[in-house]
């Protein structure tokens, strides 16, 4: 008898099959050699090719064939005159015989076919019922290890196949599987399309490899083993494609959820983060400018002091203005990552800007020699006054603090293109890291000045910039030494300007 096991057919040993039909046939003319005179020879006839239907239903095609031969060779040899021989009285019973094992063969195989069909309907009612589950299963799982899993328990046992399921991770690489032909494996993937290795021989397993794909990517790969027989029986193979659609489905939601969330705990953290620096900043603003005042009176107030203490208060000074420089960048930082950086644009001549800028850094730096080379050809730009005066101070700032004691500074300004480009080069040692990283927020230069801060100036600069439609690049000079920080400003049309 055939059974289901795990969703493909074991098939009984053929000398079963004929001890059972050799049985079937000794029994019945047992029981009929009984009722000899009782009933006609055309009622046994009726009885064997039920048999044969019977043992066809049950046991399958071949054991029918075998069966309608038995039966016809029984009846001739223990109910056919003479008896206990195959030879016949009458030459009519020829037709019988004939007419016996042809009908005994169609029915059977009838029978068999039948048996086959509601076995196919069984089965793929078993699996439909399989993909409903899995359907259901994925509906439910919460991450990509519960849809592995939750795919697993559900096929593996249903299908009678061994199940290995990849999903790719941000580094897009497959691991290596041991068992598998990595060959396949990036060929299923590159091409985004099933391949099946059907064996040859009861020795080489039959194997499926379906990539895991949405409308636009390769998520994953599975790959489905069946070590008895063909995938393609009952048509697990487009079942498993069908559950790779489901699968494509749950890791491409699961990963919209997830990034959902991660948004709205980044989306809290920022605002968390920027309230903080906020009310810090602010409670720290106060006493600061207090301690600044009351630090310029006594400088200016007291001028019979001893060295040693106009230089502490000179400290106290220069130190209260660094730190309120640090808590502005906070606020500003602050204000950018939740309003984005307001610009209140006009037309300004980015000289009088640099000017300005030069102006404020030597109030704390005097020492410090700015030279400057502006082209004649940047026309007046339309930018934020203030905000790239913030820029360029930054960036002095910078310059001044990583360069030694009364070395030269120098900006330009010229046009690249459409673009105007305003550069700050020192003389410094330049940068030690990647000078990109500069831009991220709390990142700070490496050097030996031991100068202190909080990595935010370039990191404010970067938002101010872009907001204005430009782009700033850091990078060591190459013929001398030091470092250069670029930004570019777009170069419009004044339409207020009459034409020449």
């Amino acid at each position: 008898m055939n059974r289901l096991v795990g969703g493909h057919r074991a098939k009984n040993s053929p000398l079963i099959d004929g001890f059972v039909c050799i049985a079937v046939a000794t029994l019945l003319t047992a029981c009929c050699t009984s009722l000899l005179g009782m009933i006609d020879l055309a009622n046994i006839v009726m009885i064997f090719l039920l048999s044969t239907f019977l043992i066809a239903i049950t046991l399958g095609g071949s054991a029918a064939i075998l069966s309608s031969v038995l039966n016809v060779a029984f009846f001739d040899f223990f109910f056919v005159t003479p008896r206990f021989s195959f030879s016949v009285d009458d030459s009519q019973y020829l037709i019988t015989f004939w007419v016996m094992l042809i009908v005994g063969l169609v029915t059977g195989q009838l029978g068999a076919r039948l048996k086959e069909q509601l076995f196919d309907i069984s089965v793929r009612e078993k699996l439909a019922k399989a993909l409903q589950a899995l359907s259901k299963g994925l509906f439910n799982a919460k991450s990509e290890e519960q849809i592995v899993q939750t795919t697993k328990a559900v096929l593996e046992d249903v299908l009678g196949v061994a199940l290995v399921i990849v999903i790719k991770d941000d580094s897009e690489n497959i691991p290596s599987i041991p068992g598998l032909d990595m060959r396949l494996i990036k060929q299923a993937m590159q091409s985004g399309t099933r391949i099946i290795q059907e064996p040859e021989t009861t020795r080489i397993p039959s194997r499926i490899y379906l990539p895991i794909r949405d409308k636009l990517n390769t998520l994953g790969l599975l790959v489905a083993t069946d070590e008895n027989q063909s995938l393609k029986l009952f048509g697990r193979d487009d079942l498993l494609q069908t559950a790779v659609h489901l699968l494509a489905m749950a890791i491409t939601q699961t990963r919209l959820v997830k990034a959902e969330e991660d948004s709205k705990v980044q989306n809290a953290t920022e605002r968390l983060k920027s309230a903080i620096l906020s009310s810090l900043s602010h409670d720290l603003r106060t006493p600061l400018t207090t301690m600044i005042g009351l630090a310029e009176r006594l400088e200016e107030g007291c001028p019979d002091l001893a060295p040693e203490n106009k230089e502490a208060i000179q400290i106290i000074r220069s130190e209260g203005i660094r730190l309120s420089g640090m808590i502005g960048n906070l606020l500003e930082m602050a204000r950018i990552q939740t309003q984005g950086p307001k610009l209140k644009r006009d037309w300004q001549l980015i000289e009088e800007v640099i000017g300005t800028s030069i102006k404020q850094l030597q109030t704390f730096s005097p020492k410090t020699q700015i030279k400057t080379d502006i082209d004649v050809a940047v026309p007046p730009l339309y930018f934020d006054e203030i905000l790239i005066e913030r820029v360029l101070c930054n960036l002095l700032e910078n310059a001044a603090k990583y360069s030694s004691l009364g070395s030269t500074i120098e900006v330009t300004a010229n046009i690249a293109g459409k673009f105007a480009v305003i550069s700050v080069i020192d003389s410094g040692q330049g940068f030690v890291q990647n000078p990109e990283q500069l831009f991220d927020m709390f990142s700070r230069g490496i050097s030996d000045t031991h100068q202190s801060g909080m990595g935010l100036g370039l990191a404010i600069c970067k938002e101010i910039v872009q907001a204005h439609g430009g782009s700033i690049l850091a990078k060591n000079n190459e013929a001398r030494q030091g470092a250069t920080v670029s930004f570019t400003l777009p170069i419009t049309e004044n339409k207020s300007l009459p034409k020449p």
